[in-house]
């Protein structure tokens, strides 16, 4: 057992009085339609980057559980401002994961939370609301939950980019000119793809359904609650280089690990610096 054990266990059992927090907030303004302000249109970057009422009314209910819950853990998030924590855990939330997706009716959005120790997600959720679905993760161990209960998930067999089950949320959109070659030249090798799917193509990956996941632009907190899914499941996520995806950037997710030494090749033969 970790010396954190006991700790782990009141976050994760915090976590899921935050799921039902979120759902509770954001299930019926996806229902029902909500104010969309493009964040793009309120600063210097051109585009849409939308954030709704859903979004801001999510986190600030999240960030107050658990400030009340562990007042000296750090907290980051999409909408406000960083917390700093005395203690050596912190929180990383978004409270609506592809805000496009929720913005158009598209029911595959999701609240990540992730619960990092020393800064190593140990923690995920990936919280499918419309869905009534849920993708877990700790240290060693992934699962789903939906309608039909609780289901330990594994990634699969998959050791060539030929037999592979590829995503991406969005390419044209997600990816530079040269990560586009890059993405494009594995696409072409791949089985087949499919686009759009935001956090539960990671989940996907994570229940041995699909086998890579490629995207850039990514923020912390669109990835880290990703990361304990993949690893518990027996898959692997890691940047494009293969260190650390913390951080966000460019992240290549896989169930087999024996994927990435090739997709590292085209990856980094392809992309701009």
């Amino acid at each position: 057992m970790h010396e954190y054990s006991n700790d782990i266990l009141a976050r994760l059992s915090a976590m899921r009085e935050l799921q039902c927090a979120a759902r509770e907030i954001t299930l019926p303004l996806f229902e029902d339609g909500m104010t969309v302000v493009n964040k793009a249109e309120l600063g210097t970057e051109s585009g849409y980057d939308p954030v709704t009422q859903a979004d801001t009314n999510a986190e600030k209910a999240l960030r107050a559980i658990i400030q009340k819950n562990f007042p000296n853990d750090a907290i980051t998030g999409e909408e406000f401002d960083d917390i700093d924590g005395t203690s050596d855990w912190m929180w990383t939330l978004d409270p609506i994961d592809g805000t496009r997706g929720f913005v158009a009716g598209v029911p595959v959005w999701s609240t990540l939370i992730a619960v990092s120790y020393l800064g190593k997600p140990l923690l995920g959720l990936i919280d499918l609301p419309a869905l009534d679905t849920a993708f877990w993760g700790e240290p060693g161990h992934a699962w789903r939950e939906d309608k039909s209960g609780k289901t330990n998930i594994h990634t699969k067999a998959c050791s060539k980019i030929n037999d592979a089950i590829m995503g991406c949320t969005e390419p044209l959109s997600m990816l530079n000119a040269g990560e586009l070659a890059a993405y494009n030249i594995i696409r072409s090798a791949a089985r087949f793809s499919r686009l759009g799917l935001d956090a539960f193509g990671y989940g996907l990956v994570a229940s041995g359904r699909m086998d890579i996941i490629i995207e850039s632009g990514l923020k912390p907190c669109d990835v880290r609650a990703l990361i304990p899914i993949i690893e518990g499941a027996g898959g692997k996520i890691t940047n494009w280089h293969g260190g650390s995806c913390v951080d966000g950037g460019r992240v290549v997710a896989v169930g087999d690990e024996a994927l990435l030494p090739e997709l590292y090749t085209y990856l980094g033969r392809a992309m701009n610096p």
